[in-house]
């Protein structure tokens, strides 16, 4: 009895995992009309264009973003915005994903101009044609006479399973699932650590690639630092090996 016990409870990473996976498939269609969260006084408007010029999605701020329901975009595709804000003079602008920067840049404003219009051409950004899934990207403009921060989240279209960050999640989440259950058989806090990192990684991945975004922004961070402390608490538990044999 106690040796089924073991093994069942050696098997647990797997189960937890498997249950995480199905939780995203799940996970019911996006509703229309995304938001933007923006303050300072700002509007904008998106309008995503896909690589062939047919439509991808739209958004506008001010509003309430939302992981349920992304402004949808063709990572090979363009944006086309439209935004006023107060007369910001020596601005400086920032976008970040996942609080990563992507972009920045200054612009002086000398006309004391107040509304603005462009064309962002994201098949320039080589780091989101390899993206796939739901990602959070927050940005703002600063400078003399007042800021604008805002944030939204944004659906890369793509398949999950067949794009550079889906495969490597997979590869990285089936690795650390076995070696977190291999480091239980006995004491190994270290292998589990170690195994437990890779873990994270395709969690976090995985997260991002099925939009399973149950702690906002956060959850790609949990999931990283959840992997290694699961894999050591797994290793230091002796719940394999000897303590098996013995039973």
């Amino acid at each position: 009895m106690r040796a089924l016990l073991f093994r069942g409870r050696r098997l647990a990473p797997a189960a937890v995992v498997a249950g995480f996976v199905a939780i995203m498939l799940a996970m019911p269609a996006a509703a229309a009309g995304p938001n933007v969260d923006l303050s300072g006084g700002c509007t904008i408007e998106l309008t995503a264009t896909g690589v062939n010029g047919e439509a991808a999605g739209t958004a506008s701020g001010p509003g309430t973003a939302s992981a349920d329901n992304p402004f949808v975009v063709d990572p090979k595709g363009t944006v086309t915005w439209t935004a006023t804000a107060p007369t910001i003079k020596n601005a400086t602008y920032s976008v970040s994903v996942y609080q990563i920067p992507l972009l920045s840049g200054t612009f002086a404003n000398e006309g004391g101009g107040s509304a603005a219009t462009g064309t962002l051409d994201l098949s320039e950004m080589s780091v989101l044609s390899q993206l796939a899934g739901i990602v959070y990207v927050s940005g703002g403009v600063r400078g003399d006479g007042g800021a604008c921060d805002g944030a939204a989240w944004v659906k890369l279209g793509g398949s999950p399973l067949t794009s550079t960050p889906g495969l490597v999640g997979i590869l990285a989440g089936v690795l650390g699932v076995v070696g977190v259950a291999l480091s239980a058989a006995g004491s190994h806090p270290f292998r589990g650590l170690g195994f437990g990192v890779l873990l994270g990684i395709g969690l976090a991945l995985l997260s991002i690639v099925f939009g399973f975004m149950p702690l906002g922004q956060w959850t790609p961070y949990v999931c990283l630092v959840a992997g290694p402390v699961i894999g050591a608490i797994v290793g230091f538990l002796k719940i394999g090996g000897v303590a098996a044999a013995a039973a």
